[in-house]
């Protein structure tokens, strides 16, 4: 496909078109772009395209970039997840593999250091860091977790400990999150969980004060949950997101009924805990980006957890599974989330892998494909994107093969269009195998 193409109108034909609503799909259709912006789509004849450069997708299908609203970035080199890899660098690294594998939006929640998100994400907005190659970049910041008491580790992600606040009280959650606005982040993250007895947990009184303090900025809360009583003190403090699902034990009818009352979003977060089949490290879209060394490291980890989840185990994952039936089934806003940036959660691969997990949940490709598109970019407030409409940002992931017959199909990425320029996944793949030797 021309990659030089960037004023003027641009027709792309004779694709297959996923629009991303969870139910429409267009044959030999044609999207007309200019100035960024999708201007037509229409199946064919697509009449008079006199003036625009015509470009043939015949044998394609056609489908809206992804949005993933929670991960974290910066922390993964190759198959490592450590504080020592945190770096500007590494953060802008990432938000070019995302770009690469067809994610156009990523917020990250909660694990900033120093402030290096909020700076990348400011001069992004402003228009001062001048890459078009990278994700448009949402942040919470630094996030919330309770100070462990005397004996207790910290409830905080394991790769960012130091790098989240340790509340020593709610007035003390309150103060921060007043900084946090300060900053204007996107999100407020708190983490309720005491990862099986062994660490302390945010008290509901200091979960209030978190939230309210972030609704009185106009700020969304997100909270990490585990438990279902977990779920229902975030619940009963206003939060906003559980960023995972109730896990232990099965949603019970009051949660889900609050759920539904109050649309809560749900994020999936499944694929983190997903078993350890190594098969998808084969497939060619990873080694494309990652060194075989790193492929081989993840192998070998994976391997010898035996097919059990590198978080968690597999009747946790059985258990999830069945959560999302129940929740889907009820009417709950569930919303994609690929939980990228730790374990085997590869930048841009792991949105992949959440797709995969998520049909194999129970939803049909196309219903997988509108969480991670329309319903993600809802949450993140984002009118421009999320589907192929008239007026919508030009997006488009370009695919080799349909991924309604298959939906590790999105993985076949003949090119990724964002604002309707052209990616040139070439030059990205160069540079990272020069970084690699």
């Amino acid at each position: 496909m021309n990659k030089d193409n960037r004023t003027g109108a641009t027709a792309f034909t004779d694709a297959r078109v996923i629009v991303g609503d969870g139910t429409t799909v267009l044959d030999d259709a044609v999207i007309t772009v200019q100035n960024g912006c999708i201007t037509g789509l229409s199946q064919a004849p697509a009449g008079d395209l006199t003036g625009a450069t015509v470009v043939s997708l015949r044998g394609k299908t056609v489908m809206p970039t992804l949005v993933n609203p929670h991960g974290h970035i910066g922390y993964m080199r190759g198959a490592a997840c450590d504080p020592g890899c945190y770096s500007r660098e590494n953060i802008l690294d990432h938000l070019r593999r995302f770009v690469y594998y067809g994610i156009s939006t990523f917020q990250c929640l909660g694990t900033d250091r120093n402030g290096i998100e909020i700076a990348i994400r400011d001069e992004q907005r402003s228009g001062t860091l001048d890459d078009p190659d990278l994700a448009t970049f949402f942040t919470a910041g630094s996030g919330l977790v309770a100070a462990p008491g005397p004996g207790q580790a910290s409830g905080a992600p394991f790769f960012a400990v130091d790098a989240v606040h340790q509340v020593t009280d709610p007035a003390d959650g309150r103060a921060f999150v007043r900084e946090l606005a300060g900053r204007k982040v996107d999100a407020v993250k708190f983490w309720i969980d005491d990862r099986g007895g062994a660490a302390a947990k945010l008290s509901p009184e200091a979960c209030r004060e978190i939230v309210d303090e972030a609704h009185q900025h106009g700020i969304q809360a997100a909270a990490h949950i585990y438990t279902v009583e977990d779920a229902k003190v975030a619940l009963d403090a206003g939060a906003d997101i559980l960023a995972h699902m109730p896990r232990s034990p099965g949603p019970d009818q009051e949660l889900i009924e609050r759920l539904v009352e109050r649309d809560t979003a749900v994020f999936t977060s499944m694929s983190v805990q997903g078993p350890t089949r190594t098969e998808w490290l084969d497939d060619p879209a990873v080694r494309e980006t990652l060194p075989a060394t790193a492929i081989e490291e993840l192998r070998g980890r994976m391997q010898a957890r035996g097919g059990e989840p590198l978080f968690d185990t597999g009747e946790t994952y059985r258990r999830l599974q069945e959560n999302f039936a129940t929740l889907h089934q009820a009417g709950v806003r569930l919303v994609y989330s690929a939980d990228t940036g730790l374990l085997a959660q590869l930048p841009g691969l792991a949105e992949h892998r959440e797709l995969e997990a998520l049909v194999e949940a129970g939803l049909s490709p196309l219903e997988a494909i509108e969480f991670a598109t329309r319903r993600s970019s809802h949450l993140l407030g984002l009118t421009d994107r999320g589907t192929i409409e008239v007026g919508k940002r030009a997006d488009l992931l370009v695919l080799d093969a349909d991924p309604r017959a298959d939906i590790t199909n999105t993985r076949r990425i003949a090119d990724v269009v964002l604002e309707g320029r052209v990616v040139d996944r070439e030059r990205l793949r160069r540079q990272w195998r020069t970084d690699g030797e």
